[in-house]
């Protein structure tokens, strides 16, 4: 059983108490205090979520001791240590062990540091980019919404760049950001493709995180000197365009090949575990992305009462352009066209078994209605895992990706309505509503004239 943690009125120095929930250090978590008139009263701070009082905070269980050790021969330099501990007195000596590790590995380092640079050191400078691109201390004028995935991604670059620092001895902590130079990077390339054997499209997607990285901390703490990762060379790679046969999307959903007992798989790196990839919404929600040929956050977000009807026909689904709208950020996107997806014979079909005479108009998600259990991104990432283990199983002797599913509508799309397509592909700067009409005759042609797989299956 998790307790509240708590601080003695006289702390230890360095030690606080950091709440991961509203991002929030405690310094104290009561004392006493003596008014004007002489008496008495104890006082608690207050939670940065809920504003109740300390020793109210529902979210107690994200409550973390924290060691913030100072840097010698620095003027105001810090790091610091999210502890392990569950008690204050555990907590002290973490706190003694950490600020030990901090001197030796200061003194041990062969740098000459640079006083005409303000010293901030790249633990630091990586925690405060994490912070900025989850908007933490952002001006409201300069916020970017952006999603919790990308900033997992760019927080797995970083310590994937920490991790090859920590094989050559280097100090995050101790290291500033003006030392980073070529060699540096030569050591995260080197890794990048001999250790990790990363695909050349990945490689270029992990220097291009550190390089953003650089740019911003660079700016930020007014370093004067060029990013060290200008100079890496984006590697070639080949865009895979291939598209699924009727034939192996039939192969791929079936239950003797889709179900639990084949799912079952061995994961990790460092430390082996087992999981099952098979979910029982895998095959609707891969039927779903294949007729409607939408990115995996947009079909996971449908939901009924994003059908529209012509002629009180059920004709096609519209829904935002979540893309364009977080690159240009909330203010600039109010103009942004909606996406249209045609609801032809096939789609039909599959929204009439998933339920719409019992939804239609609702706010359910057509997948996965019950999200108390997971999220938008696990349900993400469970069909594109999801397909690329069972469609492997298949042994084709190609390797597909969930993505293929979009490239096959797409195609197919092209076909049945030729140039027209642009009027309702998403990457189209084209008006697809002019004064809130839509152009129902490029529908109806969609989906009279558009059949995946056609008569193939």
């Amino acid at each position: 059983m998790k307790r509240r943690k708590k601080l003695p009125p006289k702390r230890h120095s360095g030690l606080q108490i950091y709440c991961s929930k509203c991002r929030k250090y405690f310094s104290y978590t009561s004392k006493t205090i003596t008014k004007k008139n002489g008496d008495k009263e104890t006082i608690e701070p207050d939670c940065g979520e809920e504003k109740k009082k300390y020793s109210k905070c529902p979210y107690f269980d994200k409550h973390n001791y924290k060691a913030i050790i100072h840097i010698p021969g620095t003027k105001s330099g810090k790091t610091s240590k999210t502890l392990t501990a569950t008690k204050y007195d555990e907590a002290v000596i973490q706190t003694i062990e950490f600020r030990k590790e901090v001197h030796e590995e200061l003194f041990s380092l062969p740098v000459e540091y640079d006083t005409s640079v303000k010293t901030t050191y790249l633990f630091d400078a990586q925690i405060a980019y994490l912070d900025f691109l989850d908007n933490i201390g952002v001006p409201e004028q300069e916020k970017v919404q952006r999603g919790d995935r990308h900033i997992k991604e760019q927080a797995k670059c970083l310590e994937l760049f920490n991790e090859v620092l920590k094989k050559k001895k280097i100090g995050t902590k101790t290291t500033p950001i003006h030392k980073i130079d070529k060699h540096h990077v030569g050591y995260f390339h080197k890794f990048l493709l001999e250790d990790m054997a990363y695909a050349n499209k990945t490689y270029n997607n992990k220097m291009g995180s550190l390089k953003s990285f650089f740019d911003w901390a660079f700016e930020q703490y007014n370093v004067n000197q060029k990013n060290p990762f200008n100079k890496v060379k984006e590697r070639s790679h080949k865009t895979n365009i291939e598209t699924i046969t009727g034939k192996e999307f039939l192969a791929l959903i079936n239950p003797n090949n889709m179900c639990k007992e084949n799912g079952q798989v061995t994961t990790g790196i460092k430390r082996k575990y087992k999981r099952n990839l098979y979910r029982d919404y895998l095959s609707d929600g891969l039927e779903l992305a294949l007729h409607t040929g939408g990115r995996r956050e947009e079909v996971v977000e449908l939901r009924w009462n994003m059908i529209r009807k012509i002629n009180g026909e059920i004709s096609y689904i519209e829904f935002n352009n979540l893309k364009v709208e977080r690159m240009l950020g909330e203010g600039f996107n109010d103009n942004v066209d909606k996406n249209i997806i045609p609801i032809t014979k096939d789609l039909k079909d599959l929204l009439l078994r998933l339920g719409y005479d019992k939804y239609k108009n609702t706010s359910n998600y057509l997948l996965c209605p019950d999200r108390k259990e997971q999220s938008t991104s696990t349900i993400m990432d469970n069909l594109s895992k999801g397909f690329t283990h069972f469609y492997k199983r298949l042994n084709t002797g190609r390797e597909l990706q969930m993505k293929c599913l979009r490239k096959t509508y797409l195609t197919y799309l092209k076909l049945a309505t030729g140039n027209d397509m642009r009027k309702l592909d998403s990457h189209s700067t084209d008006e697809v509503l002019n004064k809130h009409y839509i152009d129902t005759t490029i529908i109806k042609k969609a989906i009279s004239e558009m059949s995946i797989f056609g008569d193939s299956k």
